[in-house]
């Protein structure tokens, strides 16, 4: 007898000494936490602070405002491999005129090209064949597109529904976490529960083993007697080691997931509805009008036909208000297409300034069909877009029912199991008393034992899986678990 007693205590001092310093945690908080940790939600923020920064650029896309600068210094070697070039100074109406020679000759044969009575060229020096030139330049370059065809308005669109598909998908990732969390967190529990009740299970055993050794030793029972309650309470030893096994390690698993360094305490118990719901009908309403996937099928395909209008604006004439301001030593002349330069080695002489503006009014009237076919293009991917819609619908219908359909089965299951509980207890009471009175076998005390152990694991696994199915349910519906109460 004293050897049972102290196999019970110590098996009650080994279940509490792993949870003297661990950290206790609700659904909740764990949710919260890995909410806070996970990298997928960081991720999915940061394509949403992504999609923010697109709206901004899309807006910018109205008008173009672009201002360069330059300043160049630029040495030129000419002339390489001839012989020196000489400047031949020529005098015509009242001006004069250097032009560069290769010889004096070249510079006298330009005399009969002179009028009567003009001086004769002269050589004046050697043309240089290198030198310095300065270049600078200041170009402010504004276009606004008075009207693109709808491009820019769909592109702004496209843009902000791209941001609201960000937000979707945060709590997508948010509703995925959180009921992977609430799955880990109920096998925890689920194992810790059945540890419990074995724990009970092998607390019963012992007294039945201590009720053998007492019948042996008044003569009342044989050794057999004995050593068959020995053998059962050391196979529910066995498996109340494994259930902890099992809880310990499913633990650890979901304090890694947490980002938690030590041993932690689940601490929720088992709180469902006496009821299921009536009906799946109004389930499949709000989970089409909540879950995240239905609305974002539904934004990708706003998005896409943003796309086959902006497509479609190559159609379409195109009325931009354009203006250019210039100031500099080498500005470009658009009506002569060239630029204006002195051979100056300072790239601030000379400088002056330019302006042009007006309207640009461009029309795309054949591009071997590129606009034609793109827009084509666009428009079968709306339509595949579309199809994904109902996809996604049939998906969350189909989720939602399944979900359903467990939990009703559950329900079903457990109701039995409760009325098996309650009639293997009935059962183990009644044999008890007729083992002590020497009117039943220790065979059939035994299995009553193990009959109640088993219908108590039973219904406390059913149990476990009941409340996890509520919250797999409410993730069909869209509702983030532990966060959102619906």
């Amino acid at each position: 007898m004293r050897a049972t007693v102290v196999l019970t205590l110590v098996l009650t001092a080994s279940a509490g000494v792993a949870h003297a310093d661990a950290r206790k945690l609700t659904l909740q908080e764990a949710v919260s936490l890995a909410l806070r940790t996970d990298p997928a939600v960081g991720e999915a923020q940061v394509t949403k602070d992504r999609a923010r920064l697109g709206v901004f650029r899309a807006q910018l896309d109205r008008f173009q405002l672009k201002a360069d600068g330059s300043i160049n210094e630029l040495w030129n070697k000419s002339s390489i491999g001839l012989p020196p070039q000489l400047n031949c100074t020529v005098a015509a109406a009242g001006q004069n005129f250097t032009v560069p020679v290769s010889s004096a000759s070249d510079c006298t044969a330009a005399t009969f090209m002179l009028p009567a009575g003009a001086p004769a060229p002269m050589i004046t020096g050697a043309a240089p064949d290198s030198l310095w030139q300065g270049l600078s330049n200041l170009t402010i370059q504004a276009n606004y597109f008075l009207f693109s065809g709808f491009r820019v308005e769909a592109n702004v669109r496209k843009a902000k529904l791209n941001e609201q598909a960000a937000i979707v998908q945060i709590k997508q990732q948010r509703k995925d976490i959180a009921l992977s969390v609430a799955r880990a967190y109920w096998r925890v529990r689920s194992l810790l529960i059945q540890r419990d009740v074995q724990r009970q299970a092998l607390q019963r055993m012992v007294d039945a083993e201590a009720i053998a050794e007492g019948r042996l030793r008044a003569g009342l029972a044989p050794p057999i007697d004995k050593n068959r309650a020995t053998q059962r309470k050391l196979a529910q030893m066995a498996t109340l080691e494994d259930l902890q096994g099992q809880a310990r390690a499913a633990a650890a698993q979901l304090g890694v997931a947490l980002g938690l360094q030590g041993d932690i305490e689940l601490t929720d118990d088992v709180v469902v509805p006496e009821e299921p719901p009536a009906s799946p009908v109004e389930l499949v309403r709000d989970a089409l009008g909540r879950r995240s996937e239905v609305k974002n099928a539904q934004l990708q395909l706003a998005v896409q036909h943003q796309n086959v209008v902006m497509a479609r604006s190559g159609f379409y004439p195109q009325l931009t208000l354009v203006g250019n301001f210039q100031y500099g030593n080498n500005v470009f002349n658009i009506a002569s297409n060239t630029r204006s330069s002195l051979p100056s080695a300072n790239p601030f002489s000379g400088m002056s300034g330019a302006f042009y503006g007006g309207v640009s009014l461009n029309m795309n009237f054949f591009d071997t069909l590129n606009t034609y076919t793109a827009t084509g293009d666009a428009r079968y991917q709306e339509k595949i877009n579309q199809e994904e819609v109902r996809r996604y619908e049939r998906l969350v219908d189909s989720d939602v029912r399944g979900a359903y359909e467990t939990l009703l089965k559950l329900y079903k299951q457990r109701a039995p199991l409760i009325q098996a509980r309650d009639v293997a207890r009935d059962n183990l009471t009644i044999v008890e008393g007729r083992y002590k009175n020497g009117d039943a076998l220790i065979i059939e005390y035994l299995d009553a034992q193990i009959d109640l152990a088993n219908a108590e694991l039973s219904l406390a696994s059913v149990t476990a899986q009941l409340q996890l199915q509520w919250y797999e349910l409410q993730a069909s519906l869209g509702y983030i678990v532990g966060v959102d109460h619906g």
